[in-house]
């Protein structure tokens, strides 16, 4: 599966150390600034149309539709962070302060033809949308870690871990489990059924960085240096926020119909009469809105990596390794294996796999890599 990672914008300012690892070893401060765009299927002319603009022609269209899968997903983060990391000895602190802002959508082929061409050109069809997914967050991560360096005769090994506090601003989630859409041939009628839920934050209270939901999130990692190679397993961002009693959710799950409008006399023909037809439908649609208490997830990284110093005139070390993504969209299920299996899979993160090698010049730190996944 392709990866499209579309980094924005990256400004890291290290103080009081020089940024010569991956890993900072001496007391430092940092300011970071990321946007990235991800999909799993998209390419980098889908994301210079949807930031930039232009016009839009047909062989676009059928090029993106070509690349899709039958289940897609984009991803997207705009953060800041200000982290402090500060070693005693065998003992390290780390403290940070994040704004966060993330968008994920995960949607199938037929509804991006839908939103492309319409439904003309799938007379007789039945489209599917199932699993489409919606998410908005945007919330504040303050973040304290600990580590210990324990010796094992000539190697090291270091175990670490820190807790965050989730400070909820907004949260905008939308779920189709099933939905279907038929057109019959010649556009005769169109139906439509589905199963939505849907969970929204009170707008009315939309301050920057209005507290509408607290959470917690957990870290943990391990590593193990022998004989000049280091050795990764961690667990990074593992949470979730509880919104408040003023979120709302609304749930429909329904069947739905449209004959069109039989027009008797032309001259006849005014709003009201298309108002009075449109309002028999209507009262087909029945939304369940109701107020109570939210869970949702924030995406958690699960992993392993080799690190191996290299004697080379250019590149200084290597690291192997993999990453998996786990976010469930919804808080539907209990504690089990198979909760955890539905947040890898909702993520829509496939295994990600990649070779990346450091180079340290004069007045940058180069980082080529080679992937597949994500």
């Amino acid at each position: 599966m392709k990866k499209l990672i579309f980094p924005l914008l990256i400004l890291i300012l290290p103080v009081f150390s020089h940024a010569a690892d991956t890993t900072l070893t001496n007391d430092s401060i940092s300011w970071k600034s990321e946007i990235s765009l991800e999909s799993n299927s998209l390419n980098m002319d889908f994301a210079n149309r949807m930031l930039f603009g232009g016009y839009i022609n047909e062989s676009q269209k059928n090029s993106w539709i070509s690349k899709l899968d039958d289940n897609n997903t984009i991803f997207s983060e705009v953060s800041n962070t200000l982290s402090f990391h500060r070693n005693f000895g065998d003992n390290s602190f780390f403290f940070s302060i994040a704004d966060r802002n993330l968008a994920k959508m995960s949607f199938t082929k037929d509804l991006m033809k839908v939103a492309l061409f319409g439904n003309y050109n799938y007379q007789g069809d039945t489209l599917h949308f199932d699993k489409t997914n919606f998410t908005l967050d945007r919330f504040q991560q303050i973040k304290l870690g600990y580590g210990k360096i324990f010796k094992i005769q000539e190697n090291n090994l270091t175990i670490s871990t820190a807790v965050s506090y989730l400070n909820g601003n907004h949260h905008l989630s939308f779920t189709a489990e099933n939905a279907s859409f038929y057109t019959a041939p010649f556009g005769a009628h169109n139906s439509l059924d589905y199963d939505i839920n849907a969970f929204a934050t009170d707008t009315a209270n939309f301050k920057y960085f209005q507290n509408n939901g607290n959470g917690f999130a957990f870290d943990f990692a391990i590593n193990f240096e022998s004989k000049n190679k280091k050795y990764t397993l961690y667990l990074d961002d593992l949470g979730y926020i509880n919104w408040k009693e003023s979120a709302l959710k609304y749930n429909t799950d329904t069947s739905f119909s449209f004959n069109g409008f039989e027009i008797e006399n032309l001259l006849d023909f005014n709003d009201s009469i298309l108002e009075a037809e449109s309002d028999k439908y209507l009262e087909d649609i029945y939304i369940k809105a109701r107020k109570g208490t939210v869970k949702s997830y924030i995406p958690a990284n699960f992993g392993f990596k080799m690190e191996t110093p290299l004697n080379d005139l250019y590149f200084s070390k290597y690291i192997v390794g993999f990453n998996l993504k786990w976010q469930p969209n919804q808080d539907n299920k209990l504690l089990s294996f198979e909760k955890v299996l539905q947040g890898f899979y909702e993520s829509g993160y496939s295994p990600y796999f990649y070779l990346r090698t450091f180079a340290q010049t004069k007045y940058a730190l180069l980082i080529p890599q080679i992937a597949i996944g994500g």
